[in-house]
């Protein structure tokens, strides 16, 4: 079947906190290109493809259910080309027994992906190595861009709430037990690891539960190690006279009930809500204290003091970013006395040189305006025009019903976007003028104006 490709980018979102704002900055590049947008929930793009005019899908993972998606958007004509928003901070060296790679790039994703847009250079050499036949350009990730001084100042708003309900002064800790304290059962994460992965490996099922088994070992003694770190430091702020603001905010994923009750014990020491951007939560804190967290990395890019607790010898140090550029700890009393001399003055933290070899577009170009010259290069290289274009469906959109675990990921409304999209123009006044349309629930349409 021949289908005309159009000048629209269908920008496909699963995570409110972590994506918005970062998509809707590639989305204003992607409009000054020429293109229209269409941005939001990404089963209900996906559910729409086969009304949707042929243009450009824009995918936020290489895994098994994101390319059986790209498969069937291939069958109506749309182009499919991706950015992988995991592992944004293994960018160094991944040891193998993790099998990171293996489980995040299914390897379908050869046959229906036509671009990678890759987030450092080692995914770069990790793709080449597995998938050497898919098309990469290093991009850097969007993510990052509001990390700059050009848009950072995006958060201050967020940012000045925080410090007037909570403090003005608070030691920050981000926790990263996803596993071991999840909000979903065992059964149900390795569900999702199944649909994610199994399709799209080499191997049979056996020997796929078999490595699966083995990676989740290894990264369950991990966070059990870092839990246990995380509980011990709150006992020391806790016990020790420490009298400013503790604020523990767990992974989105993550339950809240054992730091719930953890804080419980203490005076000074409080649970943040999990759902949205961490960002203004760094910036409002004296100090971040992480454990192997890519906010880690996050607040070093923005010249925040952070501090990393990591076990002597673990292999995560070696790979993760956050664990090479934070101020390096190896148990809660080490964090302890660090926030102390830091405190005293006697610790200086928050160099991000280093971080800046690591990930791409750290100054120049943002990677969101890389993207949009990609993906526009590849677009016409497919035999696209950009020309004039009206969004018009060839059928009844489909509306998906959104379950409470949507609703944990992407709960929009219009106002929010208009927010966030104000926010951006007053960083970046030079930003192309655009009309914004809500279509649904969590999908929204952005035209030149």
């Amino acid at each position: 079947m021949n289908h005309e490709i159009n000048p629209i980018v269908y920008i496909l979102i699963e995570r409110t906190e972590r994506e918005l704002d970062s998509k809707l900055l590639v989305a204003l590049f992607l409009l000054k290109k020429g293109f229209h947008v269409v941005l939001g929930h990404q089963w209900a793009l996906a559910a729409n493809r086969d009304c949707w005019p042929a243009g450009v899908f824009f995918f936020k993972s290489m895994n098994k259910i994101h390319t059986q998606w790209m498969a069937k958007v291939r069958q109506f004509g749309h182009i499919a080309v991706a950015l992988e928003e995991e592992l944004l901070d293994e960018c160094i060296s991944s040891p193998n027994v993790h099998g990171f790679f293996d489980d995040v790039y299914s390897n379908d994703a050869s046959c229906y992906c036509q671009l990678l847009l890759a987030k450092h250079e080692f995914e770069v050499r990790m793709i080449k190595q597995i998938m050497p036949e898919l098309t990469v350009r290093l991009t850097g990730n969007p993510r990052t861009d509001f990390l700059r001084q050009e848009l950072v100042a995006s958060y201050d708003l967020e940012r000045e709430g925080i410090s007037k309900a909570i403090s003005s002064r608070f030691v920050l800790i981000n926790t990263n037990t996803a596993h071991i304290n999840s909000n979903l059962s065992a059964d149900q994460i390795l569900e999702l690891y199944k649909k994610a992965t199994l399709g799209g490996s080499s191997i049979g099922e056996r020997e796929w539960i078999k490595r699966h088994n083995e990676r989740m070992d290894v990264l369950l003694k991990w966070e059990k190690y870092n839990l246990k770190s995380i509980c011990r430091l709150v006992e020391l702020f806790g016990r020790n006279g420490f009298n400013q603001k503790v604020i523990i905010r767990p992974h989105p994923s993550e339950s809240l009930d054992i730091y719930t009750r953890l804080s419980n014990k203490y005076r000074y020491v409080e649970v943040a809500n999990n759902q949205e951007s961490a960002r203004p939560w760094i910036l409002a804190s004296d100090i971040l204290i992480h454990t192997g967290c890519t906010t880690g990395s996050e607040a070093v890019a923005m010249g925040h003091p952070t501090i990393s607790i990591q076990e002597k010898g673990s292999e995560h140090i070696q790979f993760q970013a956050s664990n090479n550029v934070s101020y390096l700890t190896h148990d809660a009393e080490e964090a302890y006395q660090a926030v102390q001399d830091f405190y005293a003055g006697k610790l200086k933290l928050g160099d991000n040189a280093k971080l800046k070899k690591l990930w791409p577009a750290q100054d120049g170009k943002f990677a969101a305006e890389r993207i949009a010259d990609e993906i526009h290069n590849s677009y016409l290289n497919l035999g696209g025009e950009v020309n004039d274009f009206e969004l018009v469906l060839s059928g009844k959109f489909k509306q998906v019903r959104l379950t409470d675990f949507y609703k944990t990921k992407m709960f929009v409304e219009l106002s929010q976007v208009e927010q966030i999209l104000r926010q951006i123009y007053q960083q970046l006044p030079d930003m192309l003028q655009i009309k914004l349309y809500e279509i649904s629930r969590n999908v929204f349409y952005m035209r030149p104006s």
